[in-house]
């Protein structure tokens, strides 16, 4: 039943209509000719809904605008009745239009064009003024009346200044309210609530403006002058802080503290320089808060840019592992199915080959399958393959330095490690063959150990892993035999001989850091490895100063 009434194109006509007239009742005792914010709900309900909906709020603006019109046929004349009954919307629906077809005031659904909203602001300010000038100059008031009205010429700053001000209270709300993504209603509350601009504005806003109302009330001319500057200077933190939607909330409950107990005064001079101040502060806080939000848009997406950089050289990385694993599991079956044919032919031909000979080629098929054997462990360790990262820790590199005649250490620490991605496992197992190679080269060590240790910090995952070389009290030290078993360790264990810079580089893919220690006897090489393997936050796409989102 609701649902067929929401969908009834009358209904929802009707409503855009009564909903209108009643706003427009609400705010109007509070319009005046130096802060008409009546003007401010016409141009945002034109901004907001949609061109279907522009005939009735013609008609929910006509309605009330008549009837308080006609009261005022005795005092004011005919002529000013039929000039002023005129809608004011009506008159801003051209210009609008204008805007949007013309100017591409509404680029996207989410996006508004700073310069052209200036325009329109502009043009409809200056159309309203003029019809009201004309209407105030037809005013043909009873010959009995003892003070008659005089048309002023700074009436019309006052007026088109009123006007520009009630826009500016208005609009930008309905603004922000109109590129908010669309969420539920307790969504969209919720988050409001937790917002650090709604919590900015009621500690700091707020109570600042209630201070300086309450000695506006009670101080001179002149100083109320310096108070309403200071009124703005909470709204401008606020706005190099979130930008331009601080400075919509923040410049409209600074004019509806200022102008709700400003005197209206045709000819004050005062009055006119008091709003020239405050619409010029208002404008430029909104200028430059939408510059703020676009620099702020750009960093966030140059941020978001990097982060899928780095997130797509990580699955770069586990690719190539990926693919190296599988070339290692290949070429150990190559290796042995080359060992079986090797095994049948010597086999088959046994007896037409001498003796020596024939112990020769065995000895050769047992060579290919070991260099085979070694290649695929050097691309992918079997150990690492069937029982982890902890096992080509363990074994393979003690295998490799066994062979080399080094001792070896392994130590694994904390809790949590089968709990990171793979990618960051291959990135640890990588990172220590490396470290490994890189020590061996700088000095002839005894003892080479590895200590592993993984953690969980605010709900993020990590991982440190300490290389150290211990120095070697043999008094050994051959630059021939260093450099020779250097390459020999990052052949066996498929390290590619990277230097610090180049490592720590890698550590950063994983939001990492590198240190490195050195003493007479130990050199050490640290690494903090976090797992970033978490699905980018959405951002706004960036947007040049010219525009809003």
């Amino acid at each position: 039943m609701l649902k067929s009434l929401a969908d009834n194109k009358w209904l929802r006509q009707l409503a855009v209509i009564v909903g209108y007239a009643v706003a427009y009742e609400l705010i109007r005792p509070y319009s005046d000719a130096i802060w008409a914010v009546t003007a401010g709900l016409r141009l945002g309900c034109l901004l907001l809904l949609p061109y279907r909906y522009w005939p009735a709020m013609v008609v929910g603006e006509l309605i009330p605008l008549t009837h308080d019109n006609y009261l005022c046929l005795s005092q004011f004349g005919p002529a000013w009745v039929v000039i002023n009954s005129v809608p004011p919307i009506l008159l801003a629906m051209p210009i609008v239009w204008w805007g949007r077809r013309e100017l591409s005031l509404f680029p996207s659904k989410r996006l508004v064009k700073v310069n052209a909203l200036l325009a329109c602001i502009v043009l409809v300010s200056a159309v309203w003024t003029i019809v009201n000038v004309i209407a105030l100059m037809s005013i043909v008031e009873p010959s009995t009346v003892a003070n008659p009205y005089h048309f002023h010429k700074l009436q019309t700053v006052q007026l088109f200044l009123g006007k520009y001000a009630g826009i500016l209270t208005l609009v930008p709300i309905a603004l922000a309210i109109k590129l908010h993504k669309p969420a539920p209603w307790r969504v969209y509350a919720t988050n409001w609530a937790k917002s650090r601009l709604t919590l900015e504005t009621a500690v700091l806003l707020l109570p600042t403006l209630a201070v300086l109302v309450w000695m506006n009330h009670r101080a001179s001319a002149d100083a109320q002058q310096v108070i309403r500057m200071a009124m703005f200077l909470p709204v401008a933190w606020l706005t190099m802080k979130h930008g331009w939607r601080a400075a919509a909330v923040g410049t409209a409950a600074v004019m509806v503290c200022i102008f709700i107990s400003m005197e209206s005064r045709p000819d004050a001079l005062d009055i006119a320089g008091a709003q020239a101040f405050i619409t010029f502060s208002a404008t430029c806080l909104f200028v430059l808060g939408a510059r703020i939000t676009a620099q702020n848009a750009t960093e966030e997406q140059e941020r978001l840019d990097a982060k899928a950089a780095v997130k797509l050289a990580q699955q770069g990385l586990y690719l190539c592992e990926i693919r190296m694993r599988q070339t290692a599991q290949a070429l150990e079956q190559v290796g042995g199915t080359l060992q079986l044919t090797h095994t049948r032919l010597l086999n088959r031909f046994k007896h037409m080959l001498p003796m020596g000979e024939g112990q020769t080629y065995y000895k050769q098929a047992a060579a290919t399958q070991s260099q085979v054997y070694r290649l695929a462990e050097s691309m992918h360790p079997t150990a690492w393959r069937e029982r982890g990262l902890p096992a080509a820790l363990r074994e393979t590199i003690a295998r490799t330095l066994d062979e080399a005649g080094l001792a070896y250490r392994f130590e694994l620490k904390g809790r949590g490690l089968s709990q990171l991605s793979l990618g960051v496992h291959a990135a640890i197992y990588r990172l220590a063959c490396e470290a490994v190679v890189y020590i061996c080269e700088q000095q002839a060590w005894s003892t080479v150990s590895i200590s592993l240790r993984g953690g969980l910090t605010h709900g993020q995952r990590w991982a440190v892993l300490r290389v150290e070389g211990l120095a070697n009290h043999d008094g050994i030290n051959d630059p021939v035999y260093k450099k020779y078993e250097s390459q020999q360790l990052a052949s066996k264990l498929g390290a590619n001989g990277l230097g610090i810079s180049a490592m720590r580089d890698h550590v950063r893919l994983y939001d990492g850091e590198l240190h490195v220690r050195t003493s007479q006897d130990k050199l050490q090489i640290t690494a903090l490895m976090q797992d970033a393997n978490k699905k980018l936050r959405e951002s706004p796409v960036a947007t040049p100063a010219a525009y809003i989102r």
